[in-house]
């Protein structure tokens, strides 16, 4: 019977880890998978924001045990989701959990074309903005101030946003200088 014990606890972590990972990787290209533990906002029913659908995830909880919540969480972390609903139909006692896995839809509508509007600020701005990501502008030595602030407003619109914030430079580089920001949409 002790010779049973070890395969008995491999199969409960091959079924933990499988369970974990069940809802495969991210389904939508915009929204790439998400490492274990990140943050997912959780609905029993239906999601209480508006939501970019990325399919069902489900995860065997035999072994997980009172992981059981946050192994769903990161299974949909892995579809590159920040949102989990529908949790509410599951039973209590169930061992076999599923969810919807959704990702909050994005404000930007994509890309704009270089010399749209952006808002620009050396802080965090002072409205209510999604984030993009970062964004950088190499210019040449000989450009001002204002053309390098142009390139990274551009980079902006290019992201699909129309603010740019915490800019920084421009700094010498070499031969060129670089300005950096992050890209934001107001929403």
């Amino acid at each position: 019977m002790e010779s049973l014990i070890p395969l008995a606890v491999v199969a409960l972590l091959v079924s933990t880890l499988s369970g974990s990972g069940c809802g495969g990787t991210a389904a939508d290209a915009r929204y790439p998978g998400r490492p274990a533990g990140c943050p997912v906002k959780s609905f029993p029913g239906d999601p209480g924001v508006p939501v970019d659908p990325l399919g069902d995830v489900a995860v065997d909880c035999v072994a997980a045990g009172s992981a059981c919540s946050r192994s769903v969480l990161d299974a949909v972390c892995a579809r590159g989701g920040d949102v989990a609903w529908g949790l509410g139909d599951n039973a209590l006692s169930a061992v076999h959990v599923t969810a919807h896995a959704g990702h909050t839809k994005r404000v930007t509508q994509g890309p704009t074309e270089r010399g749209c509007p952006v808002q620009v600020f050396a802080d965090a701005p002072p409205m209510r903005t999604e984030n993009i990501g970062p964004v950088v502008a190499v210019c040449s030595q000989d450009d001002s101030k204002e053309v390098c602030l142009r390139e990274l407003e551009d980079q902006t619109c290019q992201l699909g946003g129309d603010v740019v914030w915490q800019v920084e430079g421009p700094t010498p580089d070499g031969n060129k200088q670089r300005m950096r920001g992050r890209a934001a949409h107001t929403k």
